[in-house]
């Protein structure tokens, strides 16, 4: 993808095409999406001086984020205070890329640090902040903090979705609480949320292991109505847990509609001794 969007810019101007910020931004997004990362800090070298483009905030943006995959958080850090120095102020998405990776990279005084930067700064912070923070608590196995700065998401106004609810019901699979899950998974479906295949992957393991095998296959259905493909050792394991839970017709029930479901080649089996 890098190679042709570097060609076709390259091209632009035999086509009569200005190259722009507009075309610059979108040659950075290119190597973005391609993950070579190590090459965005050259283009911004070279091209803005070479063929007098101004990059502007989303230039910036797509910068930061790259550096942060690429894990050089500090030259993250130091290109948003650069970018100030060029009269342009960060915004929301500059803030959440960053937030995200203090987080994930375990420094969270420097990602509260950044919080209140934003509230100084009147850079409201919105629901994909909430869930940044809310996934952080979760992974660090802060319950009652994260049930309390899940609450307090409501309490701003803010409607949680389905990465708010899935961050929820993660958690109390891994403390083992079927009640709980069950909880927030009612939650979730009730307020119009559906959750992902990681989601649904977590939550149909989880059922299986819990013996609760309607469940899983309520689960199932449910992804492949909605074309969320799960992968195929876990269809086989509910199929088995059918199985072993004398569920037969189920478990043929289950095998016969992945055969009809178009969007992904499933091969379900029933047990010899079914």
């Amino acid at each position: 993808m890098d190679h042709h969007a570097r060609k076709l810019f390259d091209e632009m101007p035999q086509l009569n095409c200005p190259r722009t910020v507009f075309s610059f931004n979108a040659l950075l997004e290119a190597y973005l999406k391609s993950e070579k990362y190590d090459k965005i800090g050259g283009l911004f070298r070279e091209l803005p001086p070479k063929l007098s483009i101004e990059p502007d905030l989303v230039s910036y943006n797509t910068g930061i984020k790259a550096l942060c995959r690429a894990g050089l958080l500090d030259s993250a850090v130091y290109l948003m205070d650069e970018i100030e120095n060029h009269g342009i102020k960060p915004n929301i998405v500059t803030c959440n890329t960053l937030l995200k990776a203090f987080h994930e990279s375990k420094r969270f005084s420097e990602a509260e640090s950044l919080w209140a930067m934003m509230e100084k700064r009147n850079i409201i912070p919105d629901l994909c902040s909430y869930n940044i923070k809310l996934t952080s608590l979760v992974k660090a196995k802060e319950v009652s903090k994260a049930i309390q700065f899940f609450e307090e998401i409501v309490n701003k106004g803010f409607k949680p979705d389905n990465f708010s609810y899935s961050a929820m019901i993660k958690m109390y699979v891994i403390k083992g609480n079927l009640e709980e899950v069950n909880m927030w998974y009612d939650k979730m479906t009730q307020n119009g949320c559906l959750p992902d295949v990681s989601t649904l992957t977590i939550l149909i393991s989880f059922a299986c292991s819990a013996k609760k095998i309607d469940f899983a296959l309520d689960l199932c259905k449910k992804a492949m109505n909605s074309r969320k493909a799960i992968h195929n050792t876990i269809m086989q394991r509910v199929v088995n847990c059918l199985v072993e839970h004398s569920k037969i017709e189920n478990a043929r029930e289950l095998v016969k509609l992945a055969e009809s479901y178009k969007s992904f080649p499933y091969e379900l089996s029933l047990p010899l001794h079914s």
